[in-house]
């Protein structure tokens, strides 16, 4: 929260938390420059994909189906997350990428 102001606000900000990244949400949509690119991972595809409604909704506020396009409804849960975070201080989100990549086992 120590780079709310505009000048002080970066242009890029990696957002790589174990887990969920809601809890900084706040502090990195108000960090972030103008026009500038804020990458944000979630780790916990598990509950995006279904696995534990209720979980979703506290985190994300908004309940996840297991369904055969889980992975595409994770991504847009996780798109309005972070548009409303955004939204709570006048600005916007542009998705730009989305990449889902799995570590091969075995």
């Amino acid at each position: 929260y120590q780079h709310k102001q505009p000048k002080d606000r970066f242009n890029v900000i990696d957002l790589d938390p174990y887990g969920s990244p809601t809890p900084f949400l706040d502090a990195a949509v108000q960090s972030v420059s103008d026009g500038g690119l804020l990458c944000v991972t979630a780790t916990d595809m598990a509950v995006l994909c279904g696995n534990s409604p209720e979980t979703c909704y506290t985190k994300y506020g908004a309940i996840a189906l297991k369904t055969r396009s889980c992975h595409e409804f994770a991504l847009r849960i996780l798109l309005q997350c972070l548009e409303s975070h955004a939204n709570r201080y006048g600005r916007y989100i542009e998705p730009l990428l989305s990449l889902k990549y799995c570590l091969p086992t075995g």
